[in-house]
């Protein structure tokens, strides 16, 4: 939802021809971990020891803009990013994979077609796309936070298929695709069984006053997923995963106070091919952004992740775990399109880290361009 708001700033009056948009972002983190300790549920430049300063993307995108209006009408979208976090979205593996951080790595984001046809009020999307449920998204300025968070790391990554969203009423948005599994870009994916797809639809309800949004999501693989997005690897006979977000400005606040939640939770058969176990998990997020003064904004994160097992954190533990942070980042906007932020984040947990231990430190900085 935050990079669809973007978008459409940049576009502005120009919604007929077409429109490069994007950004260059560059971070600096500090980890306090013990050792060469590292946290499964994070990308390794988010989570390794002492300080790394990285070229975290340059996010270029292409586009024809389209206009939901009375006549059929079509468009499109491409976009890449190069970087230390397009390696890591490229290898569509695990948070281990590559091994080290590679600021020339390219990754594909989008590449669809996408189509208004007015008497049925239906967009169509056809190519690859970002995955149509989660909060957060790969672009790190769209966030709230520099650093990902740990509840939307079991969410998809990004498809390839076709994507039908119907909006019956300028209010109301909803969306049915299928498509291959997320972050598998070929018809062998990452576990080369093939034949593998996934089912994913959504909803995205708008308050009148343009204050609020509610957006529930439900993805599923009915055939198993494999490789099925940047942070985890999950290999699963059958898989499904929920998402709720709602998004609230009151209207007291005058557009200086946002409060988000993000609820999600799933569930795998397992593989006992790998092997990997049957399992189940469930989170929640809790997003306060206050504006403080015009160029000054101050965004609070709180997670909580609850696992049945070790299948998704990657950890030695085999019984259920629990995992908590907390991240406190202040945005100072210099101009329109040049923005710092800072950040301090405590995260904690059974077995958080690989060697084990239960807490991690972390404190960011960051500074990104639009374009």
């Amino acid at each position: 939802m935050r990079e669809e708001a973007t978008a459409e700033e940049a576009r502005g009056a120009k919604e007929s021809g077409l429109v490069l948009t994007g950004y260059v972002d560059g971070t600096y983190m500090y980890n306090f971990g013990p050792g060469n300790a590292t946290n499964p549920l994070n990308f390794p430049t988010d989570t390794v020891p002492k300080g790394d300063m990285n070229l975290s993307a340059l996010w270029l995108r292409l586009e024809k803009p389209l206009a939901r209006e009375n006549n059929a009408e079509a468009g499109f979208q491409f976009g890449v990013m190069l970087g230390e976090d397009a390696g890591y979205y490229a290898s569509a593996g695990t948070a281990t994979q590559p091994t080290g951080p590679d600021s020339n790595s390219l990754y594909v984001g989008e590449a669809f077609a996408k189509f208004w046809v007015p008497d049925a009020q239906l967009e169509l999307w056809v190519g690859k796309f970002q995955a149509v449920i989660g909060y957060e998204t790969v672009w790190r300025p769209d966030n709230p936070c520099i650093t990902f968070g740990i509840a939307d790391v079991f969410m998809p990554q990004d498809n390839v298929g076709i994507l039908a969203i119907f909006a019956p009423d300028p209010l109301f948005d909803i969306g049915v695709g299928v498509g291959n599994c997320s972050g598998a870009a070929n018809d062998l994916n990452s576990g080369n069984t093939g034949d593998e797809c996934s089912v994913f639809t959504y909803m995205k309800i708008r308050s009148d006053k343009e204050n609020a949004v509610l957006q529930p999501g439900f993805y599923t693989t009915p055939s198993g997923t494999h490789g099925s997005n940047a942070r985890i690897d999950q290999d699963q006979n059958f898989y499904y995963a929920w998402n709720v977000i709602g998004d609230w400005s009151p209207l007291f606040a005058k557009d200086k106070w946002k409060l988000t939640f993000d609820v999600t939770g799933g569930s795998g058969t397992g593989d006992p091919s790998v092997p990997e176990a049957p399992t189940t998990y469930a989170t929640g997020a809790l997003y306060s952004t206050w504006y403080i003064l015009d160029p000054v904004s101050l965004t609070g994160r709180a997670e909580y992740v609850h696992t049945s097992n070790n299948a998704f954190t990657q950890s030695s533990r085999l019984s259920g775990g629990d995992y908590y942070d907390y991240t406190l980042t202040l945005g100072v906007k210099i101009t329109e399109e040049l923005v710092w932020r800072g950040e301090g984040r405590f995260a904690w947990g059974a077995e958080l880290m690989t060697p084990t231990t239960s807490s991690l430190w972390t404190v960011a900085t960051e500074i990104y361009y639009r374009f």
